[in-house]
């Protein structure tokens, strides 16, 4: 058995912990910048009323590209942060099958979480005007790009992480992971009912801490086993 070079997998690791903490970071950011550059105003709810949501992008316009942007540079840090992810495998196992779910989550719920930075800087971009009856269609475009699409990709991208560390990850963390798994997938039926909309915020902000814990495990798995 030859023994991994330990200072690359502690440096591989340590840039894993840090692509979760900005992804979280950066998303955290982008929520609060709404109130910073707009005291007062809150982000309405999608299915709330059309004039809500209209009074909200057009008087706060600055805001929505400012959220936007730092919601952009979330989305990269969580590609990013698949793409070392995507490299960490139990020691001997040749299956490729959980990288590849782990690549393909991370890339589909970045992918997913860009479009919708892009469509609300869109709504809010400088000079746009009142679409009239279309607004309600594309409010609705960041919200379903943002919450059931970057749900149903996380949910691949978590179940790609516990089968590839499953060993590393067990106990609270590992069944925290499966939790998360679930509800991301159910937060996908929002498009069908509101009933399940809870699931959406859960799956996020849990989901966030759950992937910083989840790299600082497989952290100390990169820096010891052999192969």
């Amino acid at each position: 058995m030859k023994r991994k070079d330990p200072s690359l997998n502690w440096h591989t690791s340590r840039v894993s912990v840090a692509f979760a903490v900005l992804h979280a970071g950066f998303f955290v950011a982008s929520l609060a910048a709404i109130p910073l550059f707009a005291p007062g105003a809150a982000i309405p709810n999608p299915f709330g009323s059309d004039e809500a949501g209209r009074a909200f992008v057009l008087h706060n316009a600055e805001a929505v590209r400012a959220s936007a942007c730092l919601q952009l540079i979330s989305a990269i840090f969580l590609a990013a942060l698949g793409a070392t992810l995507a490299n960490c495998r139990q020691a001997g196992d040749e299956n490729a099958m959980p990288s590849a779910l782990t690549l393909a989550g991370s890339i589909g719920g970045a992918v997913s979480l860009a479009m919708a930075a892009l469509c609300s800087w869109a709504l809010g971009s400088p000079g746009a005007v009142d679409p009239g009856s279309a607004f309600r269609t594309l409010q609705f475009l960041p919200f379903l790009m943002g919450g059931p699409g970057w749900a149903a990709f996380f949910a691949l991208f978590l179940a790609g992480v516990l089968w590839s560390g499953g060993k590393v990850l067990a106990g609270w963390v590992f069944w925290a992971g499966c939790f998360l798994c679930v509800t991301s997938g159910v937060a996908v039926f929002v498009m069908l009912t509101i009933f399940v909309s809870a699931c959406l915020p859960i799956s996020r902000f849990l989901g966030f801490l759950w992937l910083i814990v989840a790299a600082t495990k497989l952290k100390v798995r990169a820096a010891h086993f052999d192969e």
